[in-house]
């Protein structure tokens, strides 16, 4: 009597062979692509104008009616490279899960798979079963359909799903290989199913078991095929500085630490994230020669306007990062440039000087403005990266953390130093040695 073999017993098999058979050697590919994060699309027939809108941008600090210009912008940036195969997208497609702008979306990254460019998916916490899907209408915000897991899924058939290899039965992760000898692994780490009875999109991510066994698995039989295997989340895998799971624990994976390090023994050892609006790379090394670095790249929407241009060289990688300097956008006398970081400034200083006010209790006027302002300078140059305080900073730090007189201080200090602090390695340009995880010149 014939037994039925299913797929997933094959790979079950194959995998338990990955610790008895040697991995077969990489196949060494050459290959460039690109990396752009967070791009909150939104298209201004659901409303640009009125009380509602403003209130929402308010609180809020993304170039939300710029965003389907800068779009644009980026497309175009990244099929006059040349030289790009195909793009990593990392999520946060739209801004608040609008079916009708992830159909927009779609539309948008057509024109570089015309171009020959490949575009691979996953979702963002914004993007699935989000009640604050709204058009704005003066003093209103009317909600509008949104879209579930299975619809996500189909919008972005030829974003990733209608190519993978392999497609979790647990989650909306898939493998694809985007290029001979590439393998990736998109994982999705968004938490969407009680998003409509709590009435708002939970910003936290994580593995569930299952679909973290089954990111192990795919990583090791990549590995044993002589694949190089890269990921991409929307939530980081590693903290990008110290104490940022503490302080945001929603922009880092749940149980980062020991999920890091499991995925790093299964032998995957870069994973490409976005999110926290930052442009930044961080790296964690384990016993045994294990490593990973998670790349994260900033929003498209969040000054510098980051994207990024990759190059896998046999067992080098090198990451170089690019910023939008132009859209067709009316930005007045400003440069894009000027006008988004002008855009973040403003918008930093009012969302800190409020939190500092509602839920540290502190005063309204100096020098809770003073304390907002530093605040904002370092959530900014953190954001664009290689962060170096000036001495001036570090001695404004030093005060505020020996200041026991204002208990303020000390926290406000503690945020600035931690936030200052560049971890290694560099962010914006960078070469990393995937035999030994260490960096080249």
């Amino acid at each position: 009597m014939k037994r039925n073999i299913t797929l997933w017993a094959v790979i079950v098999a194959l995998t338990m062979l990955v610790g008895v058979v040697p991995a077969l050697a990489k196949s060494g590919p050459k290959i460039t692509f690109a990396v752009f994060s967070d791009p909150h699309l939104y298209h201004s027939s659901l409303g640009t104008e009125g009380a509602s809108f403003e209130d929402y941008l308010a609180q809020d600090r993304k170039l939300i009616r710029e965003s389907e210009a800068i779009l644009d912008a980026a497309i175009e940036a990244i099929i006059k490279e040349g030289k790009v195969k195909f793009v990593l997208v990392p999520g946060d497609l739209t801004k608040d899960g609008e079916r009708f702008n992830h159909l927009l979306f779609a539309r948008k990254i057509e024109k570089l798979k015309k171009a020959g460019i490949q575009v691979y998916v996953v979702p963002g916490n914004h993007d699935i079963n989000n009640p604050h899907a709204y058009r704005y209408v003066e003093d209103e915000e009317i909600p509008i359909p949104n879209v579930s897991p299975q619809m996500f899924k189909w919008i972005y058939r030829d974003g990733g799903y209608r190519q993978a290899l392999f497609q979790d039965p647990h989650s909306l992760s898939y493998v694809v290989e985007p290029v001979k000898g590439v393998w990736l692994i998109a994982m999705d780490t968004c938490i969407y199913d009680n998003n409509r009875v709590e009435g708002k999109p939970t910003t936290a991510g994580r593995f569930t078991p299952q679909t973290l066994d089954w990111v192990q698995k795919m990583s090791r039989i990549g590995t044993a095929k002589g694949k190089q295997v890269i990921g991409m989340m929307h939530h980081g895998i590693l903290e990008h500085y110290s104490g940022q799971s503490i302080l945001f624990p929603e922009y880092v994976v749940e149980n980062w630490a020991t999920v890091s390090q499991q995925l790093a023994e299964a032998d995957l050892q870069v994973v490409f994230t976005g999110h926290y609006h930052a442009n930044d790379v961080t790296q964690r090394s384990f016993e045994g020669g294990n490593f990973l670095f998670d790349i994260e790249t900033g929003s498209l929407v969040t000054y510098p306007c980051p994207y990024r241009i990759v190059t896998l060289n046999h067992d080098r990688l090198e990451v170089e990062s690019r910023f939008i300097a132009e859209i067709d956008y009316d930005t007045g006398n400003d440069s894009f440039s000027d006008y988004a970081e002008n855009y973040l400034t403003e918008g930093l200083n009012g969302i800190v000087y409020y939190m500092l006010m509602t839920q540290y209790s502190q005063p309204a006027g100096e020098p809770t403005l003073t304390y907002a302002c530093q605040l904002a300078e370092a959530f900014k140059a953190h954001y664009a990266g290689d962060e170096e305080a000036t001495p001036e900073t570090l001695s404004i730090i030093g005060g505020y953390l020996h200041n026991p007189q204002r208990p303020i201080e000390p926290l406000v200090g503690q945020y600035m130093a931690t936030l200052w602090t560049d971890l290694n390695p560099a962010d914006t340009s960078l070469t990393i040695d995937l035999t030994t995880g260490t960096l080249s010149e």
